[in-house]
């Protein structure tokens, strides 16, 4: 999260953490759940800032 330039929140990395193990399960892909759950957060994170 620090590489991100993202305060640390635990619901955050809840939700990453749960997308990936999801994700994982079902390709069995590192990198395909680690990328999938990066962009994901990302989003969600754009369409909850309060501007």
């Amino acid at each position: 999260m620090m590489k991100a330039e993202m305060l640390y929140s635990k619901e955050i990395a809840n939700e990453t953490c749960d997308c990936y193990y999801e994700e994982f399960m079902q390709t069995a892909s590192h990198q395909n759940a680690k990328t999938k759950c990066k962009l994901e957060t990302k989003e969600n994170l754009n369409h909850n800032k309060k501007i």
